[in-house]
């Protein structure tokens, strides 16, 4: 009885074949390995030979190809597994020369090949042709011509560079150049301005007399986020509005504050994802308490003076 996943040795078939056992010198001849076993038993543990550059003495390995599998009737209702490789070897000894049994493990046993034997001949010459020797190599003298015509894309391609080189070089020399200073003075206003600017700004867009009110509500705690990321280093603007409450606690709001900016944020938070409609009393002290907020939570310190920087610029 066969274990399960392994094949008995006996029925198991290997051959080793050459498709001639004649070769000249230097010359190529295939040599096929085949395996065959009855279809249905497991074939994974058949070990193949491992082949070297060489498979003898004066026998080189010059290509051995991918193993394949073919499923083989032969007539009487049963069915086998062939498995085919085929090695392309050669030779460059004259001479008998001898390759080994192939050694196949089935199931922990050994099976051979039968032994091949591969006969390498000289190539035979005319005895009527003297022999000469190998002559020398010959070395051409140098030709300039010659030279510049298997390099010409080379030589136009650099003469074309110079070229264009040489006129910008030119048009650089000609152009005269003046200096200007220019002060590039920047707007520097405090942060808290900044806001009010911009609070003031979308009240003057009258976006929730049009019935925007969501987007009425998110741009006006969006700016009110973007001051209290600015002005106290706190992510507000990736924060949930309790989250936001939770870390401003150890911050230098008051009490009143705090409470002022979460009846903001939760009146906002209805509108944006509850769909609740504010009134216009609540619009409009929606923006009072923001530039209140604003104004109360001010830094009022000196900002930066604007910058002045030189600039050379081409006529």
């Amino acid at each position: 009885m066969l274990l399960p996943g392994l094949l008995a040795a006996q029925s198991v078939r290997t051959s080793a074949s050459l498709d001639s056992a004649i070769i000249r010198i230097g010359e190529q001849v295939q040599l096929t390995l085949q395996v065959e076993y009855p279809q249905g038993e497991a074939g994974g543990e058949i070990g193949w030979p491992i082949f070297e550059t060489e498979l003898a003495p004066h026998v080189e390995v010059v290509h051995a190809s991918q193993r394949d599998t073919l499923i083989v009737d032969d007539g009487g209702g049963a069915s086998f597994v062939r498995i085919v490789q085929r090695l392309s070897i050669t030779s460059f000894d004259t001479g008998y020369w001898a390759i080994p049994p192939f050694r196949f493990m089935v199931g922990g046993q050994a099976v051979e090949t039968a032994a091949l034997l591969v006969e390498v001949r000289g190539v035979q010459l005319d005895p009527a042709i003297a022999m000469h020797g190998i002559k020398p190599i010959h070395e051409l003298p140098f030709s300039l011509l010659f030279w510049m015509r298997n390099n010409a894309l080379i030589l136009a391609g650099g003469a074309l560079l110079a070229l264009l080189i040489a006129g910008l070089v030119h048009r650089l020399r000609k152009r005269p150049t003046h200096t200007v200073i220019a002060s590039a003075v920047k707007e520097v206003l405090p942060l808290h301005e900044r806001v009010r600017r911009d609070l003031l700004a979308l009240e003057g867009e009258r976006l929730w007399q049009q019935g925007q009110h969501k987007g009425y509500q998110s741009r006006l705690t969006d700016l009110l986020r973007g001051y209290i990321e600015e002005r106290y280093q706190v992510p507000a603007m990736e924060r949930t509005t309790d989250e936001l409450l939770h870390e401003l606690r150890v911050s230098p709001l008051s009490n009143d504050q705090r409470q002022q900016l979460a009846n903001m944020l939760h009146l906002a938070d209805m509108v944006k994802f509850a769909k609740a409609v504010p009134t216009p009393h609540e619009n409009e002290h929606m923006m009072a308490a923001a530039l209140r907020f604003v104004h109360d939570t001010a830094d009022r310190r000196t900002p930066i003076a604007p910058e002045t920087t030189m600039s050379t610029t081409h006529a």
